[in-house]
C-alpha cells in the first residue's frame, strides 16, 4: 500500500502542486509506514486547519440531539423556549435600581444559601475572593452544571437551558451592584451596607469603581440578558433539528 501525503507528517516539507508525497519524504527521508504504528492513507493537513476542524466539530456537537423521545423533547423544548423567551424579556425590561421588581424571586431566594457558602469556600484565598467568592459561587453553579450536561451526559436540551440560568445570575446580582453607590437595600444582617458587610462596596472599593457602580451593574445586567439571547438562540436551533429530524424519523 503506498502512503500518500500533500504534506510531510514529520517535517512538513510539501509537494509540488497538483502532487503527493508518496512512502517517504525526500527532504527528510523518513518512511511513512515507520512513522505511524498503525499506517492509513490520507493526505496531510495544515495543523492550522485541524484546529478549525476541532472547533467545527465542537460546535456541531453542540447541536447533536438524542435518537431516543423525540416527541417528547421537541414539546419540552418548545414550551420552555416560550417561557424563556419570555423571562428573558422581562429580565431586559428589568429596572436594576428596583430590586422589588425582579423577575421570577424564586430562583434568586433559592441561590442564596449557595451564595453565602460561596464566601466560606473562597475565604482561604484571601479577602478580596472571600468578598467576592458568594457572586462566583452564582456565577461557577450554572455553568458547571451545564458542562456536567453537555460534556458528561451529552444533553445539550439541558445545557442551553443552563447557560440561560447563567445569565439570569448576572441579572439578579445587577441590583446589588447598584446598590453599593448609595446603600439602601436591606441585607441578610438585617442592616444596609452603609455600615459593612456589602460585597460590592467592599469589592468595587478594592477595584477603584465605587462611585461608578451604577454602569457596572448596567454591564452586568445587559452581559446577562446576551447570555439568556445566546442561549435562547442555542435553544431554537436544537429545537429545530430535533424537529426535522423527528419528521425524517
Amino acid at each position: 500500500m503506498n502512503l500518500q501525503y500533500r504534506q510531510c507528517p514529520k517535517c512538513g516539507h510539501e509537494a509540488a502542486a497538483g502532487a503527493t508525497l508518496e512512502n517517504e519524504c525526500p527532504a527528510c527521508g523518513v518512511l511513512f509506514r515507520k512513522l505511524f504504528a498503525a499506517p492509513t492513507t490520507t493526505v496531510a493537513r495544515n495543523p492550522l486547519e485541524g484546529d478549525g476542524a476541532s472547533v467545527a466539530a465542537w460546535f456541531a456537537g453542540l447541536l447533536e440531539t438524542p435518537d431516543e423521545g423525540r416527541k417528547v423533547r421537541t414539546l419540552a423544548g418548545a414550551v420552555l423556549l416560550l417561557l424563556a423567551a419570555w423571562y428573558a424579556w422581562r429580565f431586559f425590561r428589568f429596572d436594576v435600581s428596583d430590586p422589588e421588581s425582579m423577575p421570577l424571586p424564586f430562583l434568586y431566594a433559592a441561590i442564596v444559601p449557595f451564595h453565602e457558602f460561596g464566601h466560606i469556600l473562597f475565604s482561604p484565598f484571601g479577602e478580596f475572593l472571600h468578598v467576592a467568592g458568594g457572586s462566583l459561587m452564582q456565577f461557577l453553579m450554572p455553568l458547571g452544571f451545564g458542562i456536567y450536561f453537555v460534556h458528561w451526559r451529552h444533553d445539550n436540551l439541558a445545557g442551553w437551558l443552563m447557560l440561560w440560568w447563567e445569565g439570569t445570575q448576572w441579572v439578579n446580582l445587577a441590583p446589588y451592584c447598584y446598590d453599593a453607590k448609595k446603600p439602601a437595600m436591606i441585607l441578610l444582617t438585617g442592616r444596609t451596607g452603609d455600615t459593612g458587610a456589602h460585597d460590592y462596596v467592599d469589592m468595587l472599593g478594592d477595584l477603584g469603581l465605587l462611585n461608578r457602580a451604577h454602569e457596572v451593574a448596567a454591564v452586568m445586567k445587559y452581559f446577562g440578558v446576551l447570555l439568556m439571547l445566546a442561549a435562547l438562540v442555542w435553544g431554537a436551533l436544537l429545537l429545530a433539528r430535533t424537529w426535522r429530524e423527528r419528521n425524517a424519523g
